[in-house]
């Protein structure tokens, strides 16, 4: 029988791969992935988060890269990594930031349908929340709580930076087409007023995350 022996701090699981990996912002690139991006999204009004729309942004770097634009501090990231393995089970789908200021977003996706966020119940006048959304939402809170654990490893340092590192998350989720005043309304409630653990944490479909990006490029 083996012997255990004490730790002083939690286990960081590393994969055995270097999964932080660095790109050249193009910007004329990104805007050729955002017209890509709009293609998809016009080509059809529900697309899968496993076969549409992770291979997609595996495949449109610089449009990913662009991602980090929501954090004003980060701009285009420098850095990305996909599936990225955090503790035992838990796997962010993405990850993009800048290893120099320490800042990063971490990146839940989930299918880009419909009722994707919202559902109606029954005969309930007032749309519920989605398992979907709550599914992602709570990965969401999980992660952030195994940070919180393994932040202070030698591993995680190297990855993510030696000082106060900071974090926000993304929740990409459902179509635009499905929302009404009213649902759009709690959802941006919930996007500025819901932190977990201070981080903030933005909740936007997939035909807003185009119409950010879009219009961001620009400037």
């Amino acid at each position: 029988m083996s012997r255990s022996t004490p730790c002083s701090e939690p286990q960081f699981e590393r994969p055995t791969v270097k999964h932080h990996k660095p790109i050249v912002f193009d910007k004329n690139k990104c805007r050729k992935e955002l017209a890509a991006f709009k293609s998809l999204l016009d080509s059809k009004p529900e697309l899968s988060e496993q076969t549409d729309l992770q291979p997609f942004f595996k495949n449109n770097l610089h449009l990913t890269a662009f991602i980090g634009s929501y954090v004003p501090d980060i701009g285009h990231a420098k850095q990305y990594a996909f599936e990225f393995p955090l503790v035992g089970d838990f796997t962010m789908d993405l990850v993009v930031g800048d290893k120099d200021k320490e800042k990063f977003i971490v990146v839940e996706f989930e299918d880009g349908i419909s009722e994707g966020i919202f559902r109606t119940v029954g005969k309930k006048a007032t749309p519920e929340w989605t398992p979907r959304f709550d599914h992602g939402f709570s990965q969401i809170v999980d992660w952030f709580s195994m940070i919180d654990d393994v932040k202070n490893t030698q591993d995680f340092r190297e990855d993510f930076g030696h000082g106060h590192v900071s974090f926000t998350a993304m929740l990409i989720i459902g179509r635009k087409p499905g929302l009404n005043p009213a649902t759009l309304r709690r959802l941006k409630w919930r996007t500025e007023k819901v932190r977990v653990d201070s981080h903030n944490i933005e909740c936007v479909t997939f035909d807003q995350l185009y119409e950010d990006l879009a219009r961001r490029i620009e400037y």
